[in-house]
């Protein structure tokens, strides 16, 4: 019926997937009764736990009213005036349906805005499931070529090709990016960067390496675009709220949908108008359910309900669990990063700063020590990636911490 039995890669995991009851604040239940404290949260996207009350509410309230129409709402509008009041690189907003639609329009709106067609990305970063970002995601040892100049190298079947469209460079290598910059800038339309690389292991880039970003790109006339679809959580503005760099576009998802699918890109008003209606060479972008409205109150609800407070309080959490995973992994093969509500442990004694560095992990042991969490009753990513939720306790952190030391003394 669902090819390899699903239907979304990022939950494949052996033996099989978990198939979800319900869930509430942060646990989940499975079909077979079992509650486990949620440490992936849809991957980081329920900031405020399972089925919130507040979230709850307004959504049914505004499915009784009718759940999509071929018109405005107001709802829109409400959410995208709270993204501007919030983060620095908000002037205008456009919402998708995905991280990975995002990503793709804002592309595509920084080519239209530049006349340029090539895009850098980095080595490593995953910025959803399109073409043109699809490329040395997780390339083969074999395949790397050079540190400072890396291979493109395809992530998946059916892609068309690279050439003249997409450069790879070495994530956190301020050097290979300032040369390249300084060598080809004017042809780049756009250089996308993860503030915080996820799937490379959660690692929080050098402040050089942004500074380095935000100035070549200046200097160049390229669009700099942070994708803070997941990074969005280091900061309660972002994560460039936290570096002090703003971007000129930013890509948003997971969690300003209030568990609802959805995405947005937010960005400097002289940009984002290319797609304005009378634009001459308008960059266009349709979609159905774009701005729907139960997304957008559900979307509302949950930014409202994260406060600076309560964002304050999840920081403090999250560096609460990676400064105990540190003193547990002292003087072991095992390193820990992350920043704000992220962790993650990763299976190797070097120090993660780029996508090489991730080869190096005993990725066997993860997958095996995320299972044997598993079988604690503890929900955590293959890789052995977390996140926390507003609604962590303090009694799910022990647990946790409990659970990894015990894993690391046998």
């Amino acid at each position: 019926m669902l090819p390899g039995g699903y239907t979304r890669d990022a939950i494949m995991r052996d033996p099989y997937p978990i198939f979800i009851d319900h869930g509430k604040a942060s646990t989940v239940t499975d079909v077979d009764g079992r509650t486990f404290d949620d440490y992936c949260l849809n991957a980081t996207s329920l900031a405020i736990g399972h089925a919130d009350e507040r979230v709850v509410k307004v959504a049914n309230e505004q499915t009784a009213r009718g759940s999509a129409f071929h018109s405005m709402t107001g709802d829109e509008t409400a959410l995208a005036e709270l993204l501007i009041e919030r983060i620095p690189s908000a002037e205008m907003v456009r919402f998708t349906n995905s991280g990975s639609e995002a990503v793709m329009i804002a592309l595509r709106i920084a080519r239209g805005f530049t006349g340029r067609k090539l895009i850098v990305k980095f080595e490593g970063s995953y910025h959803g499931t399109y073409d043109d970002v699809q490329w040395s995601v997780g390339p083969a040892v074999d395949k790397f070529g050079a540190a400072d100049a890396p291979e493109t190298v395809a992530d998946s079947g059916g892609l068309a090709g690279s050439d003249g469209r997409i450069v790879v460079l070495p994530y956190n290598n301020t050097a290979a990016l300032t040369e390249f910059m300084a060598a080809r800038g004017e042809e780049v339309a756009a250089l996308i960067v993860e503030p915080m690389a996820n799937r490379m292991g959660s690692v929080v880039p050098k402040r050089e390496f942004l500074d380095a970003a935000r100035e070549t790109c200046s200097a160049a006339g390229v669009v700099l675009i942070f994708d803070e679809v997941i990074a969005f959580r280091l900061g309660h503005g972002g994560a460039q709220t936290v570096f002090g760099i703003t971007p000129d576009m930013t890509t948003l998802g997971k969690c300003i949908g209030g568990g609802f699918p959805v995405g947005g890109i937010v960005g400097r008003a002289e940009i984002l108008a290319v797609t304005a209606p009378g634009h001459a060479d308008r960059v266009t972008h349709a979609g159905t359910y774009n701005g729907n409205p139960v997304t957008m109150s559900a979307g509302r609800a949950t930014q409202e309900a994260v406060t600076s407070e309560v964002h304050g309080g999840m920081d403090a959490m999250g560096e609460h669990i990676r400064t105990e995973l540190r003193k547990l992994t002292e003087g072991l093969p095992v390193s820990v990063t992350g920043g704000g509500p992220f962790f993650k442990l990763n299976s190797t004694d070097r120090e993660i700063v780029n996508y090489r560095d991730t080869v190096t992990c005993d990725k066997e042991w993860q997958r095996l020590a995320s299972l044997e969490l598993f079988n604690r009753g503890i929900l955590i990513s293959g890789s052995m990636a977390g996140c926390i939720a507003s609604t962590t306790t303090d009694a799910q952190a022990s647990a946790l911490l409990d659970g990894i030391g015990e894993i690391l003394s046998t």
